[in-house]
């Protein structure tokens, strides 16, 4: 197959992080990257706050900081509702980073997080997270979805949940099935949209993989106890020949772009931010939620349930007999704890804070600011004082080691965090291993991560090769990516972006850099009919978000 050239490559790693990559070199299963490396700058990159993907591929496609774009997560509320919703692409201010590319020639979309529904640009689109269903295609032009679903495998999405150690060669089973689904997507866009001149690809199930196996990955001969680290490896290096062939399409004269939205590291435990906030006086429960503890989100007698449902369902189905009722039992219980996103169980007329969102290294909690919040009784007046007070009471707690907790005016670029829809209060804890959750009626404010092993950490990674780029190592922010990609397409940087190209690695981009005065843009926001938002609350779930 014959390309055009040049050509330029943006190629995502979800969760991709130099600590194991390297690891990953050093087995000798990426020889495409190690090689790579060797003439390319590199180094880590400093993700946003919240440390999500949602905030980051949304910093990523916007060049904007998470308090001008407007996603900080998955799930925000809904306006005029007690309902939260699910983000989609819609919530981006236009234009993104494909719509500034629409004159550079035809561009390639493929699996970006965030760009649910696909929308019009300048060649293809194929969505990525999240979407109501994994296992379809959700595409521009939409006809294309009917040519790409019969290359996307079954199972390749939704099934890694909560299992014991032994069994989670189900969840390599998954990404070992999503990742051939990428290729053969892949394959068959770039021989049909030929004259593509940019193509933007994520591999999005790493950040899935390292969630579960981040202690295989670190397992010593001798001490793999379930042979995990074998497949691992074969993994990495079946998604080393898949970034061969994108190195390939675009030639040694292309302009590529390797990078992550956020890291990794080890998991210290799961922190009940909003049991530990009722503890404290500053959340209260409905009476029915005190009542009937197992009702609000997932309790573990319930992920107990499942795992126990789906190994009988795994051995119904060696033994070739239907398991159709199982499977049906086995997603009413996922199901049943989907409301807990909603916190429906809180008393809201008493509660003065809470934590609405799955937190990972940067916590966050929220006021209960009128006017703000749907249910509101914290006065504009009172705001500062019960912030601090809230504030002060963090920086008492011990199991997690609280070491810092910021003001939204200190991590994020405001004057006053009563007039935006950051979080109020963003926590640091020693080992920067804490996850944190919003479950309430929980045994224990804190306890082990039974399931994942690894949570997200801010320093994530980037990789520049071309031509122009003087090879070695350095720091980098994610929101010089897409500065540094327009400045190096001589597309103008509109004066919004928050970024600025990477001049120390790319020189030239020094003096032909150009910058427009536009203003930031708003989003133009719509919402998931009631069927969309199930099936992205399911997905959402998977991922441990919910």
């Amino acid at each position: 197959m014959s390309y055009a050239s040049p050509r330029t490559l943006i190629f995502g790693i979800d969760g991709g992080c130099w600590e194991i990559l390297d690891r990953m070199i050093a087995a000798g299963v990426m020889p495409r990257l190690k090689k790579l490396r060797e003439t390319s700058a590199w180094g880590d990159l400093e993700s946003v706050v919240p440390v999500n993907s949602a905030a980051a591929w949304s910093s990523f496609l916007t060049g904007m900081k998470p308090e001008h774009h407007g996603v900080y997560d998955f799930l925000a509320w809904m306006p005029g509702s007690n309902r939260r919703t699910a983000v989609n692409a819609s919530w981006l201010p236009r234009p993104t980073i494909f719509d500034l590319l629409k004159e550079r020639g035809p561009l390639l979309s493929l699996k970006v997080p965030l760009t649910y529904p696909a929308w019009t640009i300048n060649g293809a689109m194929v969505s990525g997270l999240p979407t109501p269903d994994d296992e379809a295609a959700f595409t521009y032009p939409g006809d294309l979805a009917a040519k790409l679903n019969p290359l996307i495998l079954k199972h390749s999405a939704g099934r890694s949940w909560e299992v014991d150690s032994e069994q989670r060669g189900m969840i390599l089973d998954q990404l070992d099935a999503a990742q051939i689904s990428l290729e053969r997507m892949t394959d068959y866009l770039l021989q049909k949209y030929q004259e593509t001149q940019t193509c933007f690809v994520v591999a999005r199930d790493v950040d899935e993989l390292q969630h579960f196996f981040w202690d295989a990955l670190f397992s010593q001969p001798g001490h793999d106890p379930f042979g995990y680290r074998p497949r691992l490896e074969k993994y990495f290096l079946r998604l080393d020949a898949y970034l061969g062939r994108m190195l390939d399409w675009a030639a040694p004269e292309g302009k590529v772009i390797i990078m992550s939205d956020h890291g990794f590291g080890p998991v210290e435990g799961i922190w009940h931010l909003n049991e530990w906030l009722r503890s404290k006086g500053f959340l209260s429960l409905r009476v029915e939620s005190k009542k009937a503890s197992d009702r609000e989100g997932l309790s573990w007698s319930l992920r107990a349930r499942f795992a126990l449902s789906r190994r009988l369902l795994k051995g119904m189905k060696n033994l070739g007999l239907s398991g159709d009722r199982l499977e049906a039992s086995l997603e009413k219980i996922k199901l049943s704890g989907l409301s807990s996103a909603d916190l429906s169980g809180v008393e809201w007329g008493s509660t003065l804070a809470y934590a609405g969102n799955v937190g990972e290294e940067y916590l966050p909690i929220y006021i209960n600011l009128q006017g703000r919040e749907p249910q509101g009784i914290v006065s504009p007046e009172q705001y500062l004082q019960i912030r601090e007070d809230l504030r002060r009471t963090l920086l008492t707690c011990t199991e997690p080691k609280v070491i810092a907790v910021h003001r939204s005016e200190e991590i994020f670029d405001l004057q006053d965090g009563r007039y935006a829809l950051a979080p109020d209060l963003v926590i640091q804890t020693a080992t920067g291993g804490v996850q944190s959750d919003f479950n309430i009626r929980t045994h224990q404010l804190f306890e082990p991560s039974r399931y994942r092993v690894a949570c997200h950490r801010r320093k994530g990674m980037f990789l520049l090769h071309g031509a122009q780029v003087q090879p070695g190592h350095g720091q980098a922010s994610l929101l010089d990516i897409p500065a540094t990609l327009l400045a190096w397409l001589d597309v103008p940087i509109p004066g919004y972006f928050d970024g600025q190209p990477l001049s120390r690695f790319i020189p030239t981009l020094v003096s032909g850099t150009r910058h427009t005065t536009e203003t930031a843009p708003a989003a133009q926001r719509e919402f998931y009919t009631e069927d969309e938002e199930d099936g992205v609350r399911e997905k959402l779930e998977s991922l441990g978000y919910l």
